[in-house]
């Protein structure tokens, strides 16, 4: 009987295997820099092994897996900066499943889990996460519901084919999804730090749209999206640390000073010895994490924000040392460790910042305890 170990060791090696043939660094750098802004033949490669259905349930397509696969699979993903929009497809696909909504998960789900269509979240960006886009209006209208508005930065948009608009409607905040491909929907690709995650600008003129959550159940339905968002988001993290730390360590044993490998000096033994507890500190939170999604108790929202919060920072922390110890060479453009660095700061403020996820699971906590007080 294959166990659940098995089948992560499995995937996280057929996907290796893909990704070093079809993301190497060159590949990369031609298409981050070029016209494209995603990888479409790479995205229909990781949709033919099922990617986009890992935590989809088999009654809508996907392989019901589970997060825990998921960001097994992200963390590869994020190792070799594969540009396409797994994690915000994947937030899209959690918002579905958390609405209940049978017509639209049905209307949806499938095509996203076959990969024959990609999402996005449109929502407002604060440094304590996403919320409802403040432009964006909602207004009734004969057979359905329209939007107007703009939302200024929206991660993956250029390559959606699906929007999630968290927006204003008859004054309450509500989920919309609204077809991309749409007359009336415009997306203007803004530059980005980390070119491998596009951002976007979307403009919507009176375009359709299908309520997915009113007020009652948008809290619900947005949380289950911005945590699978923040989950496979830390998760690229640990893999772009680990791949950051493994070109430092390759590079101090080869890299000679004074007629010795730089790795035997102590500054830069020990820094190595560092980006290793941290990157596996931050893999083993991400782990908790995804795992508390697939069964959700009272400390999942605890677990997903800690858990993002030290991955985020660690990859920050793991690339800037990648590029200090390669000296001179690291600060090159040629050299591939300003990529891990960019994405590692872009995702760092992406959904919300470090800081403030320690403020909400800190916040949490408290309250709990409050509560539990005054029942005892």
């Amino acid at each position: 009987m294959t166990t659940t170990v098995g089948i992560e060791k499995d995937l996280r090696e057929a996907l290796g295997r893909l990704l070093a043939e079809r993301c190497d660094h060159e590949h990369v750098a031609a298409l981050a820099d070029g016209p494209q802004e995603w990888d479409r033949d790479l995205w229909a490669e990781l949709a033919a092994m099922g990617l986009p259905g890992l935590v989809v349930p088999p009654e809508h397509g996907g392989e019901g897996m589970g997060f825990a696969l998921a960001a097994a699979a992200q963390e590869e993903l994020g190792r070799r900066l594969a540009p396409v929009p797994a994690m915000s497809t994947t937030a899209v696909q959690a918002a579905l499943l958390a609405s209940g909504d049978s017509a639209e998960a049905a209307r949806w789900l499938p095509r996203l889990t076959s990969g024959e269509v990609t999402a996005a979240v449109a929502a407002g960006r604060t440094v304590d996460g996403w919320a409802m886009a403040d432009d964006v209006r909602a207004t009734r209208a004969p057979g359905g519901w329209r939007l107007s508005g703009r939302v200024p930065v929206v991660a993956d948009a250029a390559a959606a084919g699906l929007l999630l608009v968290a927006a204003g409607a008859d004054g309450d905040p509500a989920l919309f999804l609204v077809d991309a491909t749409v007359k009336g929907v415009r997306i203007d690709r803004l530059d980005a730090l980390d070119p491998t995650r596009p951002l976007a600008g979307v403009r919507m003129d009176g375009v359709p749209a299908g309520r997915l959550a009113g007020h009652e159940e948008f809290t619900e339905v947005f949380q289950a999206a911005e945590r699978a968002a923040l989950v496979l988001l830390a998760a690229d993290a640990v893999g772009v640390a680990a791949q950051a730390m493994d070109m430092a360590v390759e590079y101090a044993g080869t890299r000679r000073q004074f007629g010795r490998a730089i790795g035997s000096f102590q500054a830069i033994s020990h820094r190595c010895a560092d980006m290793l507890v941290a990157v596996e500190s931050s893999r083993a939170l991400v782990a908790a994490a995804a795992a508390s999604l697939d069964d959700p108790s009272e400390d999942t929202a605890v677990a997903v924000d800690l858990a993002a919060a030290h991955a985020l920072e660690t990859a920050v922390r793991v690339t800037g040392g990648c590029v200090q110890v390669h000296g001179g060479m690291g600060f090159t453009w040629e050299h591939p460790a300003h990529r891990y660095l960019r994405r590692a700061k872009a995702a760092e403020s992406l959904v919300a910042l470090p800081d403030r996820l320690r403020d909400r699971a800190a916040a949490a906590l408290v309250a709990r305890l409050d509560h539990d007080n005054e029942d005892n």
